[in-house]
């Protein structure tokens, strides 16, 4: 084992003994209202747009794919607010939920982003001990275990919270893996104008199957496969340990607040496959069957942002003025995969082949150094409106280190400026439009791409929508709005090469309703209608169609829980999606059907012996659709098939 891996085993150790001791603690403690018993996506989302709250997760948007773009991809990603480069994703230790920060909900959010914002808030603990533990099997043969905890340790001055989870999971492709996770977050008030918040998180992915994707020889679907079986090798694992951790900090004196974040993500993989089956023919028979290791690799980003507010009150009027710096220094490395050619197979066979002898090549590496200054304003009148400015000087420079060369730098200096107004017409009618210039990453190519893993620099974006909010009665709001993006366009082209392609447009139609209808119903309702397109020198000469791949023109959400009045504490859910057909390939000459997915589940929430404890029953793809993922242009895996889990929560 390398020094580096036995230091992180080293800590990794040293947390989870903290974190048990954390635990027994609250253990033994008095009991708490109810922690994770009561989370309910449906109940406690405020629009249709995207959140999660725990294992539970609701919306039109996700943190991967806002208005058809990722914010995760682009580095759009706030802890508490605050800016943070993730190398990797937060675990679920760490973070109790997350809001997607889109349309009016970005309104007076200090320098928003194009792609849209994704906002993590982290599972802070309380003033009173709790303990919550959650066992959850499904019906792929899956089973998970979480307990999270928190405990005050010198009144509310020192408190503590955090929480461990190990999970032996089962995939669609009936692929498994094994993941462990801890997190601790230590809640610091030495006086009531200063909190710090310091925090570690870790995962390890003690061996996970990797899926497969499937790649036809003609503008044609795959032919219909058997889903839950195993087409891959048992030898094919992904393993690697993620870790999150830094310190987050607020002060506030008067009407000045200073908030401040330094942050730390790593990724080290060690060692990873991609599994392509290519060249398939409309029987199913795929010419090769080509598999990629890749040897050992490392995202890392040290990041952090220091804010300063000041607030002016001037009788209806609240001014606040902003000035911020922000910077990041990633570094990655990556390359130097090895491919197998396991011959010609009929894809929903499964063929076991010996481990072959993987000759690993040099890796590249490449390293992106970003800092911004920006100033600010936001004004709030009351019963009339508010309006948000902000003004940002970033300069960046990437670097790219290949085997056989040192590419020249990439540098850039642009000002980015964001503008945005709401106004207040009633206390229950209000318009908004904002205007926002970015400075964003593209998503790395995927797997199945022949230059895997490379991110090209980072590209200019822009944004602007506006809308409506209206209030229909006390329980029940209304947000819809026209959104437009633009930026360059990076895909997979006819080798199979990802490269830029063209600049791509995104404009469209947003819709959000969630209301309570009565004591007992409430529903979450939204709409995308998305008008999607692709121009430059490949669509003029014919080389690409003029959609972009994988962009569906239609996205309906309805969601609805009902509190069933004829047993205490029992209600029921479902969840419809339905998704327009979609561009499968670059020459859109393809299209993946429209596929429509129903989710249904039961939750009931009781009391044993005086602690809550809720549980629920759910299925997924109920009725058990078959369609394809457009994982890129001419590159498909099926849908996963129905699931049925069952989860027990209980607050301690």
């Amino acid at each position: 084992m390398t020094g580096l891996g036995m230091a992180m085993r080293r800590d990794s150790g040293r947390a989870w003994r903290l974190l048990l001791g954390a635990c027994s603690l609250a253990l033994i403690a008095s009991p708490a209202l109810a922690q994770r018993a009561g989370e309910n996506a449906v109940r406690s989302a405020e629009d249709a747009f995207g959140s999660s709250i725990g294992n539970e997760s609701i919306g039109l948007y996700s943190p991967s794919s806002v208005r058809g773009f990722s914010p995760l991809a682009a580095g759009n990603v706030r802890l508490e607010g605050l800016y943070y480069d993730a190398a990797v994703g937060f675990n679920g230790r760490l973070i109790r939920g997350s809001t997607v920060r889109v349309g009016i909900s970005a309104q007076g959010y200090p320098f928003p982003a194009p792609t849209g914002i994704a906002d993590n808030s982290l599972r802070l603990p309380g003033s009173e001990a709790a303990l919550s533990i959650v066992g959850s099997v499904n019906s792929w043969g899956g089973v998970n275990t979480e307990i999270d905890g928190q405990t005050p340790i010198l009144g509310d001055a020192l408190a503590v919270s955090g929480g461990v989870h190990l999970s032996s999971d089962k995939y669609a492709f009936y692929g498994g893996g094994v993941h462990s996770s801890a997190a601790l977050i230590f809640r610091i008030r030495p006086t009531a104008e200063l909190e710090i918040l310091p925090f570690w998180s870790g995962f390890r992915h003690h061996g996970m199957d990797v899926a497969p994707t499937i790649a036809p020889s003609g503008a044609f679907l795959p032919a219909e496969i058997e889903r839950g079986r195993f087409l891959t090798q048992s030898w094919a694992e992904y393993k690697g340990v993620d870790q999150n951790f830094g310190a987050l900090g607020r002060w506030r004196a008067g009407d000045t607040e200073v908030a401040a974040g330094v942050f730390r993500s790593v990724a080290v993989n060690e060692g990873t496959f991609s599994d392509l089956f290519t060249d398939v023919s409309a029987s199913g028979v795929a010419g090769r069957h080509l598999l990629t290791a890749s040897p050992g690799q490392k995202f890392t980003s040290t990041s952090g942002e220091l804010r300063v507010s000041h607030s002016l009150a001037e009788g209806p009027r609240l001014h606040t003025f902003i000035v911020a710096a922000r910077a990041r220094d990633r570094k990655r490395r990556y390359g130097g995969g090895s491919q197998v050619d396991l011959g010609r197979v009929a894809i929903d066979e499964a063929t076991t082949v010996a481990k072959p002898l993987f000759a690993f090549g040099p890796s590249t590496r490449d390293h992106v150094r970003q800092q911004s200054l920006a100033i600010g304003y936001q004004g709030r009148w009351k019963d009339l409106g508010e309006l948000t400015l902000g003004l940002q000087r970033v300069d960046y420079r990437k670097d790219i280190l290949r085997p056989d060369r040192a590419d020249p730098p990439t540098e850039a200096s642009p000002w980015l400026f964001n503008a945005g107004a709401a106004v207040t017409l009633s206390p229950r009618l209000a318009f908004y439009g904002s205007y926002t210039r970015g400075l964003e990453e593209s998503p790395a190519a995927p797997n199945f791409a022949s230059n895997r893993d490379e991110a090209p620099p980072a590209i200019m974006t822009r944004q602007y929508d506006g809308g409506v909010r209206w209030t229909v009665t006390p329980q029940m709001k209304l947000v819809a709005g026209l959104f437009n993006v633009e930026k360059p366009y990076f895909s997979v082209d006819e080798a199979r090469r990802y490269r830029q392609l063209g600049e791509v447009r995104h404009r469209g139609v947003e819709i959000s309703l969630v209301g309570q209808f009565g004591p007992q119903l409430r529903v979450v309702g939204g709409a995308v209608l998305l008008d999607a397109t692709v121009s430059g020198e490949d669509v003029d000469r014919g080389a690409i169609g003029k959609r972009p791949v994988g962009a569906p023109p239609t996205n309906l959400l309805l969601s609805a829980d009902f509190k069933l009045p004829w047993v205490a504490g029992l209600s029921a859910d479902v969840t419809l999606t339905r998704l327009g057909e979609l561009p499968a390939n670059s020459a859109n000459t393809l299209r993946v059907p429209a596929s429509q997915i129903v989710g249904a589940g039961l939750r009931y929430s009781t009391a044993a012996m005086g602690r809550p404890v809720t549980l629920r029953l759910q299925a997924s793809n109920l009725f058990n659709d078959y369609s394809w993922n457009v994982l890129g242009g001419g590159v498909y895996f099926y849908t996963a098939q129905r699931q049925v889990s069952l989860r027990i929560t209980t607050d301690l």
